[in-house]
């Protein structure tokens, strides 16, 4: 089975090559690359040109943007969106595949992360909280925590439930998405899949401020509430 990988991305030229380069070594052989450039004022698309030819520009503004744009253009059957600053181990959509073959009915697998730009202490300090959290979301409050950067669904799944919502503008249209696809198929949780993801959102916005912030959105997504902050507004506090 062929994984599309889809990458948007917004001002990430201090971040893309890495991440590209992590996709691209994969040992799972069977994907194809897709980055989508968010109108950036940066060197974004050229970076991405070197490291595939199916680099797409979508000039609306916005995360569901970009993403329902690669997703338009992806032609595998499984697909995957994948966050621009975050790193990938080698083998992980190998293990994605194996989970997909142990639980052919499910829709989705998606893992958990750790940071890999902080302090060794906070590394792990974010890894235990974040995977705690979504083993507690899972299997106590029966809520997906379907994060985008570790996150891979069935096309057919994907436009069964009609995709990303480009109308959707709140915390957090994976988690969105995620409500739907359960619907139609079993959503498969492997927290031993882990991906690095980037602590600077915690810099910029506050270490202990931005921690709370995400778990105040998180247990406002459990309880079925409409997040307080809007994806766009969340993702300024990336971009440095």
């Amino acid at each position: 089975m062929k994984i599309s990988i889809i990458v948007p991305a917004y001002n990430e030229s201090k971040n893309l090559a890495v991440s590209l380069h992590s996709l691209l070594n994969q040992t799972y052989p069977h994907i194809e690359l897709i980055v989508v450039d968010n109108n950036s004022s940066d060197e974004t698309g050229a970076i991405a040109k070197q490291f595939t030819d199916k680099v797409y520009l979508e000039v609306n503004s916005g995360y569901v943007h970009a993403v329902a744009c690669g997703a338009k253009e992806a032609s595998g059957e499984l697909i995957t969106f994948c966050d621009a600053d975050t790193r990938y181990p080698a083998d992980w959509l190998e293990r994605i595949m194996a989970t997909f073959y142990k639980h052919p009915q499910s829709v989705a697998v998606y893992g958990t992360s750790i940071t890999y730009d902080a302090t060794r202490f906070l590394n792990c300090f974010n890894y235990v909280v974040y995977t705690g959290l979504i083993i507690v979301s899972r299997y106590v409050w029966r809520f997906h925590n379907t994060a985008g950067f570790n996150f891979v669904i069935k096309k057919s799944a994907y436009d069964q439930v009609g995709g990303y919502d480009t109308q959707y503008k709140w915390m957090s249209p994976d988690i969105e998405l995620g409500k739907r696809l359960k619907k139609i198929g079993p959503l498969i949780l492997a927290p031993g899949i882990c991906v690095g993801t980037s602590f600077r959102r915690f810099e910029k916005g506050g270490k202990w401020k931005t921690f709370w912030f995400f778990i105040w959105s998180w247990w406002e997504m459990v309880k079925g509430s409409r997040p307080s902050e809007t994806y766009e507004s969340y993702s300024l506090k990336a971009r440095s």
